[in-house]
């Protein structure tokens, strides 16, 4: 059917719908007889409009027809006035001038002024502790703390807890909203794993009871929690790795047991689940550093040197690289 054709069956209905809702007929009786006529009108203009929509709308001609639809039911004859009039501007009055996505820039000659390095925020732990200690712009100190999430989270925390001493409050409050933020996202995560250990069937909780036992050691290791309350972190990571040991017993456990013997200082503890570790089928490069860490803090040297000659020095971790040769 011609467009126009459409378009003027589209005006007689609506304005039939319309002088029918304002006649002396009862209003059960009109508002049907509107309500069928717009919407048979705003299906007449869709299937008017939908030609003239750019080929990506019209890759879903159920969705878009749809849409046109509901648009102009919504709000009656404004709303079809509205689509209709928005498509033909769109189409016929185009926007002459597009905004550049870039600045075109001259060639610099030669030789070009280099970066002023001092105003450069230097992301290795020893240049932040150095901004940290010595700048003496606020500002200098406050982008140190925002390059601190580019670290590892313990270098980072350790830097941020120095911070906390900083004689300026933002720099301080700074430091410590960050603590709080890493904080909170731990102790969020040990509270669904509880509340999921609480659900879960006796095979389940093995796992939930790993991960939990794993978020308590790193509350602890990276230094979020100081004093007592690191203490009962690494209690509460103890109990649960002695209940999975018990239980069923895997190598990584028994690793992470031993880590945790060691920072509760239970020198004899941590050297036998390390060597349980090592009889589980713990790879040896993983546990004969730990093993030489006991063995000095036991003042047995003639075992650290035994233990760091033993470990893999292919498989070796770039970390022990050079404690191994400061000892061999």
């Amino acid at each position: 059917m011609n467009s126009n054709l459409l378009i003027l069956f589209a005006i007689a209905l609506e304005s039939g719908g319309i002088a029918g809702l304002m006649s002396d007929l009862p209003l059960q009786a009109a508002l049907p007889g509107y309500l069928l006529a717009h919407a048979l009108a705003c299906l007449a203009l869709t299937v008017v409009i939908l030609p003239l929509l750019p080929a990506r709308y019209r890759g879903q001609p159920l969705l878009t027809t749809l849409f046109l639809f509901s648009l102009q039911f919504a709000i009656p004859f404004i709303g079809s006035l509205g689509v209709f009039v928005g498509i033909l501007l769109a189409l016929y009055l185009p926007r002459s001038t597009r905004e550049m996505p870039w600045q075109e820039m001259d060639i610099p000659e030669l030789p070009f002024q280099p970066v002023d390095m001092d105003l450069q925020v230097i992301y290795s732990e020893g240049g932040l502790r150095q901004v940290l200690r010595e700048a003496q712009s606020p500002d200098k100190r406050l982008k140190a703390l925002l390059a601190t999430r580019q670290m590892d989270d313990r270098t980072g925390i350790e830097i941020l807890r120095e911070a906390l001493k900083d004689p300026t409050d933002d720099v301080r409050l700074l430091a410590y909203s960050m603590l709080e933020q890493k904080e909170k996202t731990l102790a969020e995560r040990a509270r669904k794993l509880q509340a999921a250990m609480a659900k879960a069937s006796d095979i389940d909780s093995v796992v939930l009871r790993r991960r939990l036992a794993q978020v308590w050691w790193e509350m602890a290791y990276l230094g979020l929690a100081q004093g007592g309350l690191r203490q009962y972190y690494l209690n509460n990571a103890r109990t649960l790795l002695l209940e999975l040991t018990e239980r069923r017993s895997q190598h990584n456990d028994w690793r992470l047991l031993g880590r945790v013997e060691l920072a509760l200082n239970d020198i004899d503890a941590a050297e036998a689940a390390f060597n349980a570790a090592l009889d589980a089928g713990s790879p040896a490069e993983v546990i004969l550093p730990y093993q030489a860490e006991v063995a000095f803090l036991q003042r047995d040297f003639q075992r650290v040197r035994y233990y760091l000659a033993t470990c893999p020095r292919n498989r070796i971790h770039p970390a022990n690289r050079p404690i191994m040769e400061a000892w061999l």
